[in-house]
This record gives C-alpha cells, structure tokens and sequence, in this order.
C-alpha cells in the first residue's frame, strides 16, 4: 500500500508541476539542474555498468559453450588419432603378410607356419620372441624361424600353443654361415654377431653378405647379415670380424617357421 502512495503522490506532482507550469520558475529551474548535475552522472554509472556486466556474462556464456566444444572436438581429435594409429597397424601388418604370402618358389615347396609374434625379450637385446604357435601347428624345437628371406632365429623351445625362438642377436645361437665363398661360425650378439675362425689370410671385406650354411640340407639361401668390421692382430692367427644382422627384430609382428632342422 505505501508503494502505491507514493506512487500517486509522485503522478499528482507532476501534474501539478504541469499545469502550473512551475519549471519555468527561476529557483526551480536552478533546483533542476542541480538535480541533473548530481542525478545523471549516477544514470550514466548504472547504464555503464550495466552494459559492461551484459557483455561480460555474454562473454563467458560464449567461453563456456566454446570451451564445452573444445573437450567435444579434443575427444574426436583423440579417438581419430586412435583409429589413424589402428590403421597404420593393420595396413603395416598387411604389408608384412603379404612379404610372408610372397615368398619365392624354392620356399614355397616346404612345409612352413605363419606365426604371429605375441613378446619381445623386455631387456631390450632382442635375444628372444615369443610366436602364437607351437607343438600343436606342428612346430618343434630347432626349427628355423626366417621373414622374407632373412634369418630370424632357431626355435629354442616349442611349447603346446606357443613357442619360443633364439633370435640371431643372442650370444646363445651359433649357427654354420657362408661368407665369401667360405664356411664359418656365426655367433650371435647385440647389436652385432660375430664371425668366428676367420683367418687372416682370407679374403672377407665390409658390406660382405653371411649366409646360412648347411651343407647337408637342401635348403634355399637365407640372409643373416652383411659383415660391418674387418680387424686382425698382427700377433694373431684369425681375423675379428662384426656382423650386422639384417633382421629388424622390433619391426617384425610376424614370421615365418621353417619346419626342417638344420
């Protein structure tokens, strides 16, 4: 009720004021412009702030809606770089399968396993891999394990469903190998093997390619490596020769088992 007093107090006033035409007074006139002196700097506040604290909350309604799609285009942008990495997986699987389907026809006559490699040796050495099959593929420890026509390993131990193969950078495998014409030893290591009982008078130079030897088995050329070092002492009888196996153990998810012994 008194809001609407004063109310109409207010509109009686101001008719009033009109038809008594009470502005055009001098003492009002003065009172009415010290009015507007202190009273519309305050309007001026208040339509400032106000337009200020509209702007401010329209900003951040649009930052938050912004930031909301953000974290719905960061979680796309995520999921895409799942799916892209999954791609380049298959398609890089792909390739090595069909290097596998494509082997030459001296391998295709045996009897050979696809195997998936499901391990790698965790120290980093590259001394060992685990393959998805084992005695129930038919496999059995000392078979040969190949990619393409590198040399990969010895099956060191076919278990049931699995089966675990020496790699040619064990310093366990030794294995017959041919170099220059010539039978050796190789003998495994990380990052390289070695060459053994090479004399000083033979004639082995860097870049030579090492071959897998095995002079009673009629089996097809399988690389093991390419000679990287040459050294012989002057006070010995043998050369010291490094080899590189070309077999890239970590860039591998598949091989091959050659199933003949060597």
């Amino acid at each position: 009720m008194k809001s609407y007093f004063w109310h109409i107090l207010f509109l009686l006033l101001s008719l009033l004021a009109y038809f008594t035409n009470l502005s055009s007074l001098p003492f009002v006139n003065s009172l009415s412009n010290a009015v507007k002196f202190f009273i519309y700097p305050i309007y001026e506040l208040k339509s400032f702030v106000y337009e200020r604290a509209r702007e401010s909350i329209n900003t951040y309604v649009y930052l938050v809606h912004v930031s909301k799609e953000n974290q719905v285009m960061r979680r796309e942008l995520e999921r895409y770089k799942l799916y892209k990495a999954e791609l380049e997986a298959c398609q890089y699987n792909l390739l090595q399968i069909s290097r596998l389907m494509d082997l030459s026809g001296e391998f295709k006559k045996y009897n050979m396993a696809y195997t998936r490699i499901i391990a790698y040796d965790p120290s980093g050495l590259d001394t060992f891999i685990l393959v998805d099959k084992g005695q129930e593929a038919g496999i059995t420890d000392g078979m040969l394990a190949l990619y393409d026509n590198m040399l990969v390993g010895i099956v060191e131990k076919a278990y049931v469903g699995s089966s675990r193969i020496r790699t040619v950078y064990s310093n366990d495998f030794s294995i017959s190998a041919s170099a220059g014409g010539k039978a050796y030893i190789y003998k495994g290591g990380f990052p390289e093997g070695y060459l053994l009982h090479v004399k000083v008078e033979d004639n082995i130079k860097k870049g030579e390619e090492v071959y897998l030897r095995l002079p009673d088995k009629n089996l097809p050329m399988l690389l093991i490596g390419v000679v990287d070092m040459v050294s012989s002492d002057s006070k010995g009888f043998f050369k010291k020769v490094s080899v590189k196996p070309l077999a890239d153990i970590r860039s591998l998810s598949f091989c091959l088992i050659l199933k003949e012994k060597p």
